[in-house]
């Protein structure tokens, strides 16, 4: 019995051991093919895919060394592209080649000059499709529907309303952070917080009430929010579930959530509960969108679709459903990520927190808060998100797709079917973009005038396709920034270890490795 088991367990690792290497050769196949076309080009033939969910999911073990781990495009940044000739390299696999630019020039002319040519993947992006069809995942036709609709919602006076939901709900952050104060002997008030569960909540609360118009309770306070007919939880907790869990529900196949295990069991309640209530607020939108000024981003989103003249050229409820679950998808994880790094960068660097404050008292005296208008004036906040985004990108790669067609690229020539992904990590920290001090925070880069147009920084994309939600997110971290700088002062901890506070890794994007405490004191 024995020895007929282990002939089993011989035969199934041997046989492993043939496909592996069949798998590994076709892939060194590939790369042979490519090279013939592009002589100069760095190609490396892997088993193993970097966009692999055992790559992903950690499943691979520590001794198995592979080429390109897990959260490789970060922590490695322009590290594999100082082996190319000009910040291209291709990876292939047994089912594809995948090409990684962070060249500043060849990136801009992939996303901006011909971004009709490098489409978007949109078979990737199906997943996001939890709700509907939504602007991330269509292309051509299909996505200039809707951005047609979508981004003029994004106006300035949403801008507004953005302002002035991040000012109410840092007030609330703010009371509950001075709720558990400890007093120094000198009567100043200090506070250890919990930045990275807190912006996550402050970005959440954002978006529900500029987004949805629904406002809801920080979580020190009763969830008073709602129940409507026909509703198992309210609109907040479904909200938490989907965000806390979307990774989950994406990967998971959708049947092992009927199986009585609790936490499938809130997960599949969350989103169905989170659909149901996306239902009632775009029939309320629609309802109020005739005869009412738009007092959010849906209502807004409502009254551009029934605004177009032509059926065919509306979004149906579906899509309107779609697109505000990617809104929450996009604009959530991102900017909260990119305050948790800032404020940690700023407690790293006090002279930097101090010129954040002194250009603050400069542009508003002796306001407490600053008004919508004065957002724009305040340059160098702008410049700290910048270099926050820069050093710490949200998305760490930009997907494009050559499709049917065999595209040239500056010097290459790549076929159909090939993945273009522009490396934002490797972009970000190019020498040839940024000098030799791109690992060091200096928001003074982007002073001077140029600074927004360089080619070598695409934290939001651009071009056409690029986020229709960047002045979202923008009002929102900088409204933040300042109410926090005016009201106190922030360094680490005596127990964080300042040498990996900063440490960062992506599930979906990017954010801190740990949780992030800091000590707030007030001015």
């Amino acid at each position: 019995m024995l020895y007929t088991s282990l002939k089993a367990v011989a035969a199934v690792t041997a046989l492993s051991a043939a496909a592996s290497i069949g798998m590994y050769l076709v892939a060194c196949q590939r790369a042979r093919a490519l090279r013939r076309t592009n002589p100069s080009l760095t190609v490396y033939p892997v088993l193993i895919a970097p966009s692999s969910l055992l790559n992903l999911l950690n499943l691979i073990p520590n001794w198995m060394k592979i080429r390109f781990p897990k959260d490789w495009t970060f922590d490695g940044k322009y590290d594999k592209f100082n082996e190319t000739k000009d910040g291209v390299f291709a990876i292939c696999t047994v089912s594809q080649t995948s090409v990684q630019i962070a060249n500043p020039e060849l990136s801009r002319e992939v996303m901006v000059n011909r971004y009709k040519e490098f489409l978007k993947p949109i078979h990737v992006y199906g997943l996001l499709d939890v709700y509907g069809k939504n602007i991330v995942t269509v292309e051509g036709d299909e996505w200039r529907r809707h951005r047609k609709i979508a981004a003029p919602t994004f106006s300035e006076q949403n801008n507004a309303l953005v302002h002035e939901s991040s000012i109410q709900i840092a007030n609330q952050m703010f009371a509950a952070w001075e709720k558990n104060g400890i007093t120094a002997t000198d009567g100043t008030q200090s506070y250890r917080v919990n930045t990275s569960d807190d912006m996550m909540e402050f970005a959440l609360s954002v978006i529900s009430s500029a987004a949805f118009g629904i406002d809801i309770p920080w979580h020190t306070e009763a969830d008073n929010s709602e129940f409507r007919q026909g509703h198992q939880i309210s609109f907040k907790q479904s909200l938490e579930i989907v965000v806390n869990r979307l990774q989950y529900w994406i990967i998971t196949p959708k049947f092992l959530f009927l199986f009585p295990i609790k936490y499938l069991q809130d997960t599949k309640q969350g989103f169905d509960e989170f659909g149901k209530y996306l239902d009632q607020i775009i029939d309320d939108a629609e309802d109020s969108a005739s005869n009412e000024k738009p007092k959010n981003l849906l209502q807004m989103l409502a009254k551009a679709t029934l605004a177009e003249k032509s059926p065919e050229s509306r979004l149906s409820k579906s899509e309107l459903k779609g697109n505000s679950f990617v809104f929450i998808f996009a604009g959530h994880e991102t900017t909260a990520g990119v305050l948790q790094f800032a404020l940690t960068l700023l407690a790293l660097h006090p002279e930097k927190q101090q010129k954040l404050n002194n250009e603050i008292r400069q542009v508003l005296g002796e306001e407490t808060t600053p008004e919508y208008k004065d957002i724009a004036k305040l340059k160098y906040v702008q410049s700290i998100m910048n270099e926050t985004m820069r050093m710490f990108p949200p998305v760490t790669g930009i997907p494009k797709y050559t499709a049917t067609q065999t595209l040239t690229l500056g010097p290459y020539v790549f076929p159909p079917k090939t993945f273009i992904n522009i490396n934002t990590a490797g972009l970000h920290y190019n020498p040839s973009a940024w000098g030799g001090d791109s690992f060091e925070f200096k928001p003074e880069r982007f002073m001077v005038s140029d600074a927004p147009s360089r080619s070598g920084f695409a934290p939001f994309s651009e071009g056409p396709r690029g986020c229709v939600g960047k002045k979202f997110a923008q009002v929102e971290f900088m409204t933040l920034l300042t109410l926090i700088s005016l009201n106190y002062t922030w360094k680490l901890p005596e127990d964080v270890d300042a040498a990996h506070v900063l440490d960062a890794t992506q599930v979906i994007t990017l954010k801190p490795k740990t949780p992030v405490e800091l000590i707030f004191t007030r001015r």
